[in-house]
Order: C-alpha cells, then structure tokens, then sequence
C-alpha cells in the first residue's frame, strides 16, 4: 500500500510546485471504452475473448496546467466501468467488470494554442464494486446468474497502468491505455457464479483499451448548455 500512496504525494507535490505561477484550468470528460483481454485459463481450454464496449458510467475531472504552449501536464479523478468478456464451449458469454476510481498524471506535449498535442503518462485505479454475471442476457429461462460486490476480494484493491494518446482539436482525444495487473485477485477461491473458482487458474489476463473522450473546459459548461461558443481544451 505505501508505494500507492507515495505516488499520490508525488503527484500532488509536483502539482503544487507548479500551480501558482502557471496557467491552470479544469477539464470535464466522458469517454467510449473498446475494451480487450488476452486471456489463458487451463481449465478452460477453448476460452476465446471479445470485445467489451461501455459508455456509462465514465466520468473524470482533471486539472490541466499548462507550463507553456507546449508542455505542461494533468492529473484528477476518473470513474469508469472496466471489464472483460469471454466464451467457453458451452457456450457462455462471461462477463467480469469493475466500476473504478482512477488517478492519473499525464504529460503533454504538443502546440496547445492549435489544440493538438500527444500525451502519456500512467494511473492508479481503486477497484471499488465489482459485477459479474454468466449466460446470455437474451434468455428468459433463469439460467443467468449475476452477482456485485462492494469492494470484493475477488479483485485487486488497486491496480496500474500506462496509456498514451492523441488530442485533436475540437476537444476530442484518442487514448491506449494498457494494464500492469489483471484485476482478478489471484489468491481467491470459493463462490463464483453458481459454482466454486479458483482465479490462480487464469495464468494470463492482460486488459487494454482505446478510449475516445470528448472533453470540455469546466468553466464552459453553461456556454455548452446555452449553445454558445465553447472553449475546448488545449
């Protein structure tokens, strides 16, 4: 846990040190998630993965500070909703996901008076209500089964990543986010789904994502709401 918060104290230092004498501003944000895995589970020999697409609930809120009009970085707070899908033989459609709250610290660089930039950087997120469910939505038999904890210990508490993307102008950015850790507890094993699991089965479970965000100035929302003309982002 002490790395965790290590990271959190340096993150905020670096943000003091900086705040008071350049141009700082907060940023609104949603995002699309196209969501992988690359999966292996002994057990279930002919496992084969699919894409996850989630749009709710992705909110974040990041404050931007602008060193000059070519480098500077953010950091903030975004929730959102990341999981994975896969299909056994049976067939069943598997779904584990996790509603998270991330912290991360990116630097750009680019030409922000064009609104275009790259950025890169990496993020810690609290796993905090972990969802499951097995069987296809579409069947009216009752053989689904769900389930949804509150800070489970089938997950991780906290869990790592990179990402790197692009800003365009208009306010809309592209991001590749990879993960450290699968989020899967591997020392857990009892309950799960109806049946019991073992989760130190799944020998490899790589999450990653594209993201598209549409992100806004905070200060312009209610120009946004009153269709005026609107600042986006740097």
């Amino acid at each position: 846990m002490k790395k965790h918060f290590v990271l959190l104290i340096a993150i905020s230092l670096l943000f003091n040190q900086t705040v008071s004498s350049q141009e700082v501003y907060s940023v609104s944000s949603s995002e699309l998630l196209f969501q992988f895995a690359s999966i292996e589970n002994p057990n279930l020999p002919d496992i084969t993965n699919k894409l996850r697409f989630t749009l709710f609930l992705h909110y974040g809120q990041y404050w931007h500070v602008d060193i000059n009009n070519t480098m500077g970085f953010y950091s903030g707070m975004a929730i959102r909703n990341v999981g994975f899908i896969y299909n056994t033989t049976d067939p069943s459609k598997t779904i584990r996901r996790s509603f998270t709250a991330g912290i991360p610290l990116s630097f750009k660089l680019g030409a922000f008076d064009k609104h275009l930039y790259l950025m890169g950087g990496g993020e810690y997120e609290l796993l905090f209500h972990y969802r499951a469910r097995i069987g296809d939505s579409n069947e009216r038999d009752g053989s689904v089964i769900k389930e949804g904890e509150w800070f489970s210990n089938k997950t991780k508490r906290f869990v790592p990543s990179v990402f790197a993307g692009v800003q365009f102008p208009g306010g809309v950015n592209v991001k590749f986010k990879y993960y450290l850790q699968g989020f899967l507890n591997e020392e857990y094993s009892g309950p799960d789904l109806g049946g019991v699991s073992d989760f130190s089965d799944f020998t490899q479970l790589d999450m990653f994502y594209v993201s598209v965000c549409w992100q806004f100035r905070t200060d312009q929302i209610k120009n946004l709401i009153t269709n005026e003309e609107v600042a986006f982002v740097h």
